[in-house]
């Protein structure tokens, strides 16, 4: 049987975990770096849609993805062999609220017994009403499925779920206690700070979409720095020559940022507080503290409007994720400052995802 062809493209990102947007200026600011959003949305509901999104979604830039048997075989094999050869469950699986639907278009035949026995119902539209976390855990591995499956990067709005999938993207390869000084491999964060109108929340999305054709290769730009970064940075075990290529990068995005910068001011738009997130694996935990002599886990400022943090040791070198990563399983959280979804002027924090991911993990 020949496998399908993948008709996605990496300019292309896949929204999880929620079938609606919780923020139409959060979905504008994730237009301004990709060309197309899409999200999985079981075949016979109807979402909830603000009339903003829909000028998007009839302008081509939001598209449903409906899934496919292959889609939900897959999720439930590899949920279920990931689930039998964990050494222990994180915690994040395990809660006793009732507070997350799952539809059941989206779950195997040979699960809905599973997850049926956790649910206290199943309303009139098809959804189980079960464990947040086990929700989210299901949910993670149904993104993940469909984003492979397509050759689609994910990105989130929710830094709990963006930590939760750090922990599938590394396979559940790491311990209770996050940090192994004996094991050379650390999952890693880019942070790439205010790349966003300040403001964009008070732009229809006409005007963004019109921004959105006029950034067209400066996306492109931006994307293939990031991605080639990514996954270069992933490949070198030699420190010296790590921190050559993050100097390279550093020089080369700055470049590439004053020409974003730069398109803004002749469309008259300023810049605001915004930070997107993109993870990848690295050989040297030391690397990072070596630039400015800070610890690995500390976050270290490359330059301005350009950070980089470890997040948790990888487990077991012996799978060697980093020689497995491709751009193409970039996982990215896009964060927003209240200043630009509301009138409060609350300045944007960064995110611990050290934490996030131990509580995921550890609870």
């Amino acid at each position: 049987m020949t496998e399908e062809i993948n008709s996605f493209a990496s300019r292309s990102i896949l929204y999880y975990p929620t079938l609606e947007f919780q923020s139409e200026t959060w979905v504008k600011a994730s237009l301004l770096f990709w060309d197309k959003i899409y999200r999985i949305v079981p075949a016979n509901y109807n979402t909830k849609d603000s009339d903003e999104i829909k000028i998007a979604i009839s302008n081509g830039f939001i598209e449903d993805i409906e899934l496919t048997d292959k889609d939900l075989r897959q999720t439930a094999d590899k949920f279920e062999s990931f689930c039998n050869q964990l050494q222990f469950s994180p915690a994040g699986f395990d809660s006793s609220t009732y507070e997350v639907r799952l539809h059941t278009d989206k779950i195997d035949e040979r699960l809905k017994s599973y997850f049926k026995q956790f649910s206290v119902d199943t309303d009139s539209q098809g959804f189980l009403k079960i464990p947040e976390k086990l929700a989210n855990g299901y949910m993670f591995y149904l993104s993940d499925t469909v984003s492979k499956r397509r050759n689609i990067a994910k990105l989130t709005d929710n830094p709990d779920m963006y930590a939760a999938m750090i922990y599938f993207d590394g396979d559940g390869n790491f311990d209770e206690l996050l940090f192994d000084d004996k094991n050379p491999e650390t999952y890693t964060n880019l942070m790439i700070e205010r790349l966003i109108p300040k403001d964009i929340r008070s732009l229809s999305m006409d005007i963004v979409i019109n921004l959105h054709k006029e950034l067209e290769s400066e996306k492109r730009e931006f994307r293939k720095l990031v991605n080639e970064f990514s996954e270069k940075l992933s490949k070198i075990e030699d420190e010296a020559t790590a921190i050559i290529e993050i100097e390279y990068f550093k020089k080369t995005f700055l470049e590439s940022k004053l020409t974003w910068q730069e398109k803004f001011k002749s469309l008259k738009q300023e810049t605001e507080d915004s930070l997107l997130y993109a993870g990848l694996p690295m050989f040297a935990t030391t690397t990072i503290a070596s630039l400015h002599g800070n610890d690995a886990y500390d976050l270290t400022e490359l330059s301005k409007g350009l950070l980089l943090s470890g997040v948790a040791t990888i487990a077991l070198v012996g799978k060697e994720l980093r020689k497995k990563w491709t751009a193409k399983k970039s996982n990215y959280y896009l964060e927003i400052g209240r200043q630009l979804t509301s009138t409060e002027t609350t300045e944007i924090r960064v995110q611990n995802m050290t934490n996030r991911l131990n509580e995921f993990v550890n609870d």
